[in-house]
């Protein structure tokens, strides 16, 4: 046996550690004295608290998706169980008991009830002290056996399988590390001491309610025993109780000497303070928070009620409910399907000692993304709210230009001698006079760049192909939408149709990927007719960006109509490129992936053919929504440049005036952050539009050559 394998077997079965239940420095049992802390107010005042916290904060599941988006799912049945795990009690009840255990013992169990197919049903709180973790009695290898459960009552102990129990632990015992460690077990002898101080002054208030007394006859007479306690028992019962504070008559000369302490002597309120501080401290609650004494003294000096429970929030419930949820994740959602793809977490959105700082952090993402920080995506995802691949972009001001440190106060000006302003090789050359001007004959057109005041104007142009741009899009997404709606009714039929057959049932029932299966599935589909529909709805939204470019290019000067053959090419633009659209490709993709899943989970006919329509609804994007907002956005987005050229090329405009690469270094790519502000031909410009990223910033504006004017 190796090193390795010897550690590990250590690990596995460590020899017994017997830890003494004697506390350093002392032979006094203070854990068997203290006992359960049930009748300790000390302890249960915090505990309590952070039991009716808890149940603010709303547990939830949540879903991520293979394009990393998170989708929350309220009604997942793990969520329904816990809201009900039996007939006797509900959710609020269930998690008082956890708290409870979590808090004092460190450790907390809940026993799963399955029903004959083996799915939990329901869930039972069971006390700390009735169930133990067992290791093997022997050497197997495995870390933890079973569970012994003894519920009394003249049961039998039982054995339960850990498959069968949900554990919370409160990190590792150390001297046992199948448990947790109790949170406040440092504290022993404060809650001791605690417990004796109000257990001294309820004695001696329920003796006489004042310090005792001696009661001595004058004159050295002896009193036998009979008188003494004769005299003892009716001083008792004159002067204790209710009868406290009466007059006292002797039938003889007695003296009657007070002894102790005084009430004023026997304050015990700094020992006692010292107790609600550390056990708090162990909780992570303020002591002010729960009530005790000696948290509201520090309310006095600086620290409000307010500040106290967002602290008791940060440092004691939401460490409490993070490690709740993630023992979920690990022992209870595995039970039901998908499990290792879903999370549970708690929902602090309604928790109104949190409100503030949340409100907070959404303004500071606000503002981040106002300032071009962060992406919308980021905004929006950070914040709790959904997003998807349509939201990665930055806000930027159009007017705001990038200007390199060793170019500030020179302007846009080509700096000869800026090498990395030198031309690229391969790019076409400037013709006409346009070139004889700026003396640069058959000099690389890279070289050209647009003066500050043709920026400013070309500025303008592509400040109101963008406010255009958002309706444009919005437009284009509805019969997007409704054409991949149509595509999922019908998927949705064919593929019923032909899982329902005799075959298909024969294969799903041994979940084999049915290469035919497939193909007469795609077969059925009529995937060339979906074709022509979506080069139909491309070419009209073309034709609506080619309108909508026409007005903004008659507000800069090229004219008040476009020919019929401009509209026609840009309308064919539409066509071709949605002739790039791999349908076929798309389609095959997304009922291979939803007939391996789907049977993966034993879904059935119904369920199997309304995944294979899910996922040919959603193409790559696994939702029509998002990828009706991609291709609106990425086509539109195009359509503006394309239309530019055309309508710019129809009105005589020989160049163009690129804004690009505007976001920054570490976010656009270097070469378009070079060209941004770059003087090309519209050939060049049309090769830069084909070769645009969906998620590009490439906006064209027509050049007009001022030294012309």
């Amino acid at each position: 046996m190796s090193w390795l394998q010897k550690a590990l077997t250590a690990i596995r079965h460590p020899r017994p550690f017997i830890a003494p239940r004697m506390l350093a420095r002392t032979k006094f049992d203070y854990r068997r004295e203290v006992g359960d802390c049930l009748d300790a107010s000390v302890v249960t005042a915090p505990v309590q608290w952070l039991q009716r916290s808890l149940p603010e904060a709303r547990l939830a599941v949540r879903r991520r998706q293979r394009n990393g988006i998170v989708k929350p799912l309220d009604d997942h049945d793990l969520l329904a169980l816990i809201r009900k795990p039996n007939e006797f009690y509900g959710d609020i009840a269930l998690w008082f008991g956890t708290v409870l255990s979590y808090c004092i013992d460190g450790n907390a169990y809940w026993l799963k009830v399955r029903n004959r197919a083996g799915r939990v049903v329901e869930l039972w709180y069971i006390p700390h002290w009735l169930i133990e973790p067992r290791r093997p009695d022997s050497g197997d290898g495995a870390f933890l056996d079973h569970y012994r459960y003894s519920p009394g009552g003249g049961y039998q102990a039982m054995r339960i399988e850990p498959q069968d129990v949900v554990h919370f632990r409160h990190g590792i015992n150390p001297h046992n590390l199948l448990k947790g460690l109790s949170p406040i077990d440092g504290v022993i002898r404060e809650i001791f001491a605690d417990l004796e101080s109000s257990n001294f002054v309820s004695s001696l208030l329920r003796n006489m309610g004042v310090p005792g007394v001696v009661i001595s006859p004058k004159g050295g007479a002896m009193p036998t025993p009979d008188d003494v306690a004769a005299t003892k028992a009716w001083f008792t019962e004159q002067f204790g109780g209710d009868r406290r504070g009466g007059p006292l008559v002797m039938g003889a000369p007695t003296e009657v000497h007070p002894y102790g302490f005084n009430p004023q002597q026997m304050n015990m309120s700094e020992a006692r303070d010292v107790a609600e501080e550390r056990v708090c401290a162990c909780l992570g609650v303020p002591a002010a928070v729960v009530g005790f004494g000696a948290g509201l003294q520090q309310t006095k000096v600086g620290a409000t009620m307010e500040e106290l429970r967002k602290l008791a929030w940060h440092n004691g419930v939401l460490p409490l409910a993070r490690s709740l949820a993630d023992e979920l994740g690990r022992s209870l959602l595995p039970d039901f399907a998908d499990g290792d793809r879903l999370e549970a977490y708690w929902d602090t959105d309604d928790v109104l000692a949190l409100s503030e700082d949340e409100d907070k952090q959404v303004e500071r993402k606000l503002g981040e993304f106002k300032a071009g920080a962060i992406t919308l995506f980021d905004y929006l995802t950070e914040t709790g709210r959904d997003a998807d691949e349509s939201h990665k972009y930055y806000l930027r001001p159009i007017a705001v230009i990038e200007v390199p440190l060793n170019q500030a106060g020179r302007g846009n000006e080509l700096d000869p001698a800026d090498p990395t302003e030198e031309a690229e090789p391969g790019r076409a050359k400037a013709r006409g006079t346009k070139d004889a001007k700026h003396g640069e004959g058959d000099h690389d057109r890279a070289g050209r760049r647009a003066s500050a005041e043709e920026m400013k104007r070309g500025e303008a142009y592509v400040l109101m192909l963008q406010r255009q741009e958002a309706g444009l899009r919005k437009a284009f997404e509805k019969p997007l939408l409704a054409l991949f709606g149509k595509w999922r009714g019908e998927t949705h039929r064919v593929a019923a149709e032909i899982l329902g057959t005799g075959k298909a049932r024969r294969c799903a029932a041994t979940k084999a990927i049915d290469d035919e299966l497939l193909a007469a599935i795609l077969e059925k589909l009529g995937i060339e007719a979906w074709a022509a529909e979506l080069t139909q709805a491309y070419g009209a939204h073309y034709l609506e960006v080619a309108k909508a470019v026409q007005d903004a290019a008659e507000r800069a000067g090229l004219g008040t109509s476009l020919p019929d053959p401009v509209m026609r090419a840009i309308v064919a633009s539409g066509g071709r490129r949605a002739g790039l659209v791999d349908l076929d490709k798309q389609t095959r993709q997304a009922v291979f992936d939803a007939l391996a899943e789907g049977r993966a989970e034993g879904e059935g006919v119904e369920q199997l053919a309304a995944r294979i329509a899910d996922y040919v609804e959603g193409g790559v994007w696994n939702e029509a929504e998002t990828r009706a907002r991609i291709i609106a956005r990425t086509e539109t987005k195009f359509a503006q440049n394309i239309s530019t050229i055309e309508t710019g090329t129809a009105a005589g405009v020989e160049e163009f005036m690129v804004f690009d690469g505007r976001l920054g270094p570490g976010r656009s790519l270097e070469s378009h952050i070079a060209r941004n502000g770059s003087i090309v031909s519209a050939d060049e410009a049309a090769a830069m539009a084909d070769a645009e990223h969906p998620n590009g910033t490439l906006s064209l504006a027509p050049h007009f050559d001022l030294e012309n004017d």
